[in-house]
């Protein structure tokens, strides 16, 4: 059984719409407050603009772990 780890980001956009990222592999230990100032950072530095629409609110944060499980074929 292997589990994969992602970290969602979303954020409201100027336009109003909500974008979310996904983190691969995020490190492991992470706090709410690490989440929440990395946020805040993206959003003052201005760096992300998907279709041209900055993004201007935190939204939500989530990690998302998976288990798969693969069946031998015969």
């Amino acid at each position: 059984m292997a589990a994969n780890t992602v970290l969602q980001l979303s954020f409201k956009r100027a336009d109003l719409k909500v974008t979310t990222m996904s983190i691969t592999e995020p490190k492991a230990g992470l706090t709410v407050g690490e989440v929440n100032t990395a946020m805040a950072a993206m959003i003052a530095k201005n760096v992300f603009a998907p279709d041209g629409s900055p993004l201007e609110a935190k939204v939500r944060a989530e990690l998302v772990i998976t288990d798969k499980s693969a069946f031998a074929m015969s």
